[in-house]
């Protein structure tokens, strides 16, 4: 039975080889073509629908084995059709498109949430800063006073130096110290201390 067919099956394969050889010619060129055309169809990957069954039947004419085969043969085409690759690719283009806007958008959501935490952080702070500042001018004002107030006594402890002893410089050691404990007193007490000395 074999050797009754060989001629029909030889004339098969080789019609079966032309058809595909145009097929592969076909989808080189078309593949060339639509390199182009994805470019400018990226936009809008949908426009090219009415382009894509044209370029169908442009196929399917090439095909001699389509009359001779059967239709259940000819889906199971070693050779995919170069339209349907593009079209696969720009939906997958979309698709990723879509997937990274909303990964971006998550991104985008996490980086205001991060940014008003910060605001409200950064607010705090201020506040804790002017309340620190503002003790610390307190402070200031406080040490201020008592400067003054050291002043004053100090220049009312020189009159009377000057008064009671005529020479300054003949002052005693026993002077600088009463000076140095009424200073000290005064600053770190509020009021000068009194110092007893045995004579």
């Amino acid at each position: 039975m074999y050797y009754k067919k060989r001629p029909e099956l030889i004339s098969m394969v080789e019609e079966f080889y032309r058809a595909h050889r145009s097929l592969a010619e076909r989808y080189d060129q078309l593949k060339s073509e639509s390199s182009t055309r994805l470019l400018t169809t990226l936009g809008s990957p949908f426009s090219s629908t009415k382009n894509h069954s044209e370029n169908l039947k442009r196929v399917m004419s090439y095909d001699s084995c389509s009359e001779t085969c059967d239709p259940e043969e000819s889906n199971e085409s070693e050779v995919d059709d170069p339209e349907q690759e593009d079209e696969i690719q720009v939906d997958q283009e979309m698709k990723d498109r879509v997937i990274s806007s909303g990964v971006s958008n998550d991104e985008v959501k996490k980086l205001r949430e991060e940014i008003e935490r910060l605001k409200e952080e950064n607010k705090v702070q201020q506040d804790l800063l002017v309340e620190k500042d503002e003790k610390k001018r307190e402070v200031i004002r406080q040490l201020s006073l008592a400067v003054d107030l050291l002043k004053d006594e100090n220049g009312k402890l020189r009159k009377c130096l000057a008064r009671d002893s005529p020479n300054p410089r003949k002052q005693t050691p026993f002077d600088f110290n009463r000076f140095k404990g009424t200073f000290l007193g005064m600053l770190f007490n509020g009021s000068p201390k009194v110092s007893i000395v045995a004579l």
